[in-house]
């Protein structure tokens, strides 16, 4: 054969065995590009609604017409129906607040402040805090779930998984849903009430 027909053909061979490497490593590489998961949100509200003992540690920002403000979740516990939650901000000299209570009843604590008690727990953190905080439903919207005794609008993605709920008059959102012991839970949570808005970002979950 010629020199010059010679490097020629193993050029051409050479071509034809990097186009088959190639499509072979485009074909492997498209077995790990699998879709999201989708979840059976009823299978999944289900286990979520047994869900009743777990730790959160985040942030919280509210806005409203008259200013806005920021605080850290140092901690919110929840068992069963009690949960003890644990904040703290400079925002106009708040410092730390304890909440403990549930859906009827609420025990705050503020620093250098007597505790007081109140049997309407929205109601008395709206009045000390200086904000709306729906306490008595939020233990359920931060799992993604809907608080039971009213009427709900939900609308959930292609994964299964909810994105919207209106209820008691706040409208929601739910976003970057995290895994956690298999069940998906919200990792930023948007509510709004007329002007009103609040923003609940969780930077750990843990189950207890």
């Amino acid at each position: 054969m010629h020199k010059r027909d010679f490097k020629l053909a193993w050029c051409l061979a050479a071509l034809v065995y990097l186009l088959m490497t190639g499509c072979s490593l485009f074909d492997k590489k498209s077995q790990f590009e699998q879709p999201p998961q989708a979840y059976d949100w009823p299978v999944i509200q289900l286990k979520l609604s047994k869900l009743e003992s777990w730790q959160l540690m985040g942030k919280i920002g509210i806005r409203t017409p008259q200013e806005s403000m920021s605080a850290a979740i140092n901690s919110w516990t929840q068992v069963g129906e009690l949960y003890d939650l644990q904040l703290s901000s400079t925002f106009l000299g708040l410092g730390a607040a304890h909440l403990r209570g549930n859906r009827v009843f609420v025990t705050l604590e503020e620093s250098g402040e007597p505790p007081v008690f109140s049997d309407q727990p929205d109601l008395l953190i709206e009045q000390s805090l200086g904000f709306p905080l729906p306490i008595s439903h939020l233990q359920y919207w931060v799992k993604g779930l809907p608080a039971p005794g009213a009427h709900i609008v939900l609308r959930r993605n292609d994964r299964g998984l909810p994105t919207r709920l209106k209820q008691f008059g706040w409208s929601l959102s739910f976003e970057k849903h995290t895994e956690i012991n298999g069940l998906p839970l919200p990792g930023k949570i948007k509510l709004q009430r007329g002007e009103v808005r609040i923003i609940l970002a969780i930077k750990e979950w843990n189950m207890l």
